[in-house]
């Protein structure tokens, strides 16, 4: 049976960004998808490592696998009212399944769009992650989040 609670709704386009870190910390994919529109593009730069791809769930499927909380500081927001820019910062650090110390951090944005019901969602993300451990040593950890999506 399903979950008869709706993930949260976005009203503001940063808040879509803190939705988004909230969920993927909580292990909520399913919340954590509800910030994107349905034909979303992920970009994702692990350590360097350029990706992009339409497998949305895919990518934040190998993130959450390491079961660690994600925190974003929204840094810019350029709104217009049918588009806005959303700069941030994503932090990832703690100590991950297999007993590994993870610290990713980097800059990212999002394209985020309003809905036709009043919420946010994101059209397009771009994730830049680099560990601050020495990049050879989590690549090597987690494959995944390297191979998950498409080279661009």
């Amino acid at each position: 049976m399903s979950d008869p609670i709706k993930p949260l709704a976005a009203r503001r386009p940063e808040e879509a960004l803190e939705l988004l870190s909230q969920a993927l910390s909580d292990g909520d994919l399913e919340a954590a998808l509800a910030q994107y529109e349905g034909s979303a593009l992920l970009a994702y730069w692990p350590g360097g490592v350029r990706h992009a791809d339409y497998d949305v769930r895919g990518i934040l499927s190998c993130f959450m696998a390491l079961r660690l909380p994600l925190s974003v500081r929204i840094a810019t927001v350029l709104r217009t009212p049918d588009l806005a820019l959303v700069i941030c910062e994503r932090r990832v650090a703690g100590t991950s399944p297999d007993g590994e110390q993870v610290r990713l951090s980097g800059r990212g944005c999002a394209e985020v769009r309003p809905q036709p019901d009043g919420a946010w969602r994101i059209a397009a993300d771009a994730w830049e992650t680099g560990p601050e451990l020495p990049a050879e040593r989590w690549l090597s950890r987690w494959p995944d989040l390297g191979t998950a999506v498409r080279s661009e």
